[in-house]
Order: C-alpha cells, then sequence, then structure tokens
C-alpha cells in the first residue's frame, strides 16, 4: 500500500519545514519523494533539494490569484500521487493551503469520502498536523480540532514542536494539559538543545550541502536523537 503523508497547519511559522527537513534526512537513502505546496515560502523545495536530489522534490502550485483552491486540483494531485512511481510521498502544506485543505474536506465532498476513494487506488493517506506553542498554540489546536472533525475516525497525529516554547517544561505541561482533554496520540519534536548545538544544526539545515558528520561531537549526538524522534513518528 503507497503511503501519502500529509503535514498540515494553517498557522504559519510553527516548523512544518522544519519536520520535513528532518524527514528527508532519514528518507535519502530510500525512494521517498517529497511535494512542496507551501507556495509563500517554497523552503521545502530549496532546502529539501540540497538532502535528497532535486528530481525528487517537486514544488506545485494550488492555489489560485484569489488563494483559493479548487477541489480538481488537490484530488487531481492526490489522484497522480496514488499512481506515481514512489512507495511514499510527504506533502508539506503551508498556512493558507492548509486552510483550504481543510475548507474542501468540510464541503462537499468529506474527508473520509477522499480517504476510502484514496484506498481504493491503493494509497494510504497519513495525516500530521504540526502544533507550536506560545500564542501560536490555541489556534494549531483548533486547526488540528477542526482537521480531527472532518476526517471523524480516521486518525489525525499532533505533532508538538517544543522548540516554540518557554522551555521543556512548560512545552510538557502543555502537553500534559492537551493529553488530559484527550489529545492523542501527541508526538514531540524541535528541541534542537541549546548553545553551540542547536546553532550548528540550525546552520546545517541552511547548508547548500548539509552533511551531519561536519557538526561536533555534542551537537552531532543532539541530532541523531532528533533524528531518532523523527524516524518514530513517521513509522
Amino acid at each position: 500500500m503507497k503511503q501519502i503523508n500529509l503535514i498540515l497547519q494553517s498557522k504559519g511559522g510553527v516548523g512544518k519545514s522544519l519536520f520535513i527537513w528532518f524527514v528527508a534526512q532519514i528518507e535519502k537513502g530510500r525512494k521517498t519523494n517529497f511535494i512542496d505546496l507551501d507556495e509563500s515560502t517554497q523552503t521545502s523545495a530549496a532546502r529539501l533539494g540540497t538532502v535528497v536530489g532535486n528530481e525528487r522534490v517537486r514544488p506545485v502550485r494550488i492555489l489560485n490569484e484569489y488563494n483559493k483552491m479548487e477541489r480538481d486540483q488537490i484530488v487531481g494531485l492526490l489522484e497522480s500521487l496514488a499512481g506515481g512511481k514512489s512507495d511514499q510521498y510527504f506533502v508539506d502544506f503551508g498556512a493558507p493551503e492548509s486552510a483550504e485543505f481543510l475548507r474542501l474536506l468540510t464541503g462537499d465532498i468529506t474527508g473520509v469520502e477522499l480517504y476510502n476513494e484514496m484506498l481504493e487506488l491503493r494509497a494510504e493517506l497519513r495525516f500530521f498536523v504540526i502544533v507550536a506553542g506560545r500564542d501560536a498554540l490555541p489556534s494549531c489546536v483548533n486547526y488540528y480540532n477542526d482537521i480531527s472533525k472532518a476526517l471523524d475516525s480516521i486518525p489525525v497525529t499532533m505533532v508538538v514542536n517544543m522548540g516554540t516554547f518557554n522551555g521543556t517544561e512548560s512545552a510538557e505541561k502543555a502537553i500534559a494539559s492537551l493529553t488530559e482533554l484527550g489529545y492523542a496520540p501527541i508526538k514531540r519534536f524541535g528541541d534542537l538543545g541549546s548553545g553551540a548545538a542547536v546553532k550548528e544544526i540550525i546552520d546545517l539545515i541552511s547548508h547548500p550541502d548539509p552533511d551531519p558528520a561536519t557538526m561536533g561531537l555534542l551537537s552531532r549526538m543532539v541530532y541523531k536523537k532528533k533524528q531518532k524522534e523523527i524516524e518514530e513518528i513517521i513509522a
């Protein structure tokens, strides 16, 4: 069964591009392909190409001149991926594209109908909603709620960017509160540590030819830990 992984959040600056960059590092030795729908920045297309090669990254425009998405565009894209050569795709939605995708699922095509039609094409849709902290937390959780409601009983994974809170303790308190409210599953990523390690990892992400071996030992240890977290999320 082919897997098509959708990375979503209607709030900008939450760490979707950071998340999918780590995914690319994990998947670079495989045949996984990446679709960048984030027209506002196209950071995924630029950065992912340096990791997996430009031939495995495709930027796609799905919004019209009014920043609206016609249902045939996204449905057609998903259908084309179902018939594509790769067994696995990761699709990076920008903030406006994420909002428009939710609009699609609450219109005359339901999330369940789309999911089941894709299964008929032997392609499973998997949904990952990135959640950031501080002032972004309420709107991020609201988007997760809306997507989950639109998809009914289909699983949606909440992925919390730990690096967007006021420290690990603040992030863990927020996750504990969300867990008490019944949110599950909740996964963690994004805490890159502090000091030289976080700087080296950020520099690596921006490098035109990223090679983790060029970092210091502590940075490599933190990096490997972050890679393992992401690998467990997408398993």
